[in-house]
Order: C-alpha cells, then structure tokens, then sequence
C-alpha cells in the first residue's frame, strides 16, 4: 500500500501491550530510498530528551484509516532499547548496538537493501549461519540516513529547468521505500500544479546545497496527472503517471 509522509507523521504506533507514541519523522537510506527507522516521540511516559527508534523489521501493519501502526514491541522494549540525543545523528555504531539489542539481522551485511531479504520483517530473526558468514566481509562502515522532514522542501531541477519543490513523499508499506516525491512545480508551470516524481527518475542529490535533479522535461511535468492523494493506490492512475514519466524520445 502507498502513504505519504503526511499520512505517518501523526500516526500512532502501537504495541503488544499498547500506544508506544507518534510518528514524527523517518530516517531513509539515499542509497536505498528507503526508511530503516520511523521516529516516534513517546510523550507522556517517557522522557521527551531522547529519539525513540522503531525500525520497520518490527512493523505488523499499517491502517491509513485511522492513522495507526501495529508493531511487534512492548512498552518494556521501548523502554530499555538503545536512544540517541535529540540532535544526535544515528551512526552505524549505534546502529549495530541497537539491531543487538532487539536480535535482529544487520541489513548492511549485503549489498541489497535488506541485506540477503525482499522484505525488512524477515530480518526479525538473526540467521545466525548467514551472519557468522557474512561478519568477515568488508562491510561499510557508514550508513546514509536522512531525514524525510529535513528533505521536504529540497529544490527539484528538471532537465534545463529552474526549481521545483518537495512536498511529500510516497512510501510503499509492503517493503517501505520511497515510491515518489511529491513536487509543486509552481517555479516551472505558470499557477503550478503538484505531481508524483518517480524515484527512477532521480539522478542525484546535493546534500549541501540541498537540491534533487531528476530526468524530466518540462513537456513531461505538463503532461503529468495532478497529484492526487486519494488515488495513490489507483491502479489506472498509477499507469498514467508511470506513462507519463517515460523518457521522451
């Protein structure tokens, strides 16, 4: 299923044993585009000082309905698993000392993007044969997590163009990557509208200048559908922007 970044920021998370807190922000992986931590704050029963991590090797599901997610952790986990200071960044270190705690798989011990796995669920379990193999490699030893809030309003270049902005982003619950961006394209269409970018279509990011170029003409924003939230998961809608975002002969 398809959600925005909207749709989780809010979003209550909980438990076996009930609310853990709410989503405020996602940490991704910009090699990957996809989320290895949503961060929750977990006001009033426990201290507001430090960020809360749940990885989605815990997630169970997620209702859009009513905004909520299940996971497969207690309050007693949350409680006692490793934390990171408010402005902190999340290292590869940390990381390791986190993913030992819960018993989960490392998903950096291969190169796709759940390691050995489709799916992040399926790390829950440490494969103890393919983790001994595999703690000889020469694994990388920094991770690439950004934060889903702090890229919302990177400028967008299209081929030639001046920018466009991020609004969303698009996530797909099934393995949670990022789909689409969301790009209000009123820097590129006289009124502007906002339209779905595939990230297929994305060629690089400067994370200093905080830009994103991707591969699309002008001709290809105009012609693209408006963004529509309540068709994310339209499957005729979905085809017209995937043939929309084609690249022009």
């Amino acid at each position: 299923m398809l959600v925005s970044l909207k749709e989780l920021n809010g979003s209550i998370v909980n438990g076996m044993d009930g609310g853990l807190g709410e989503i405020k922000d996602v940490y991704f992986d910009d090699r990957f585009w996809t989320i290895r931590y949503l961060v929750i704050d977990t006001h009033p029963w426990l201290p507001l000082s430090e960020k809360v991590l749940i990885s989605p090797i815990a997630l169970l599901n997620f209702n859009a309905r009513e905004r909520l997610l299940n996971v497969s952790l207690t309050k007693e986990m949350i409680k006692d698993c490793p934390k990171v200071e408010e402005h902190e960044t999340v290292s590869r270190e940390f990381e390791k000392f986190y993913f030992d705690y819960f018993g989960y798989g490392y998903y950096w011990m291969d190169t796709d993007t759940w390691g050995e796995y489709a799916y992040p669920t399926a790390l829950s379990t440490r494969n103890m044969l393919s983790f001994d193999s595999a703690s000889d490699k020469d694994i990388e030893r920094t991770n690439h997590l950004q934060s889903s809030n702090e890229v919302s309003h990177y400028g967008v270049n299209a081929m030639g163009a001046n920018k466009g902005y991020v609004k969303d982003f698009i996530w797909d619950t099934d393995n949670w990557s990022l789909r689409y961006l969301v790009i209000d394209t009123h820097d590129w269409l006289p009124g502007g509208k906002k339209i779905l970018i595939s990230t297929e279509q994305l060629e690089s990011v400067d994370w200093e200048y905080n830009t994103i170029t991707c591969d699309i003409s002008i001709s290809q924003i105009k012609a693209s559908p408006e963004y529509c939230h309540d068709k994310l998961n339209d499957l005729e809608y979905l085809a017209r922007i995937k043939d929309k975002l084609q690249v022009d002969p």
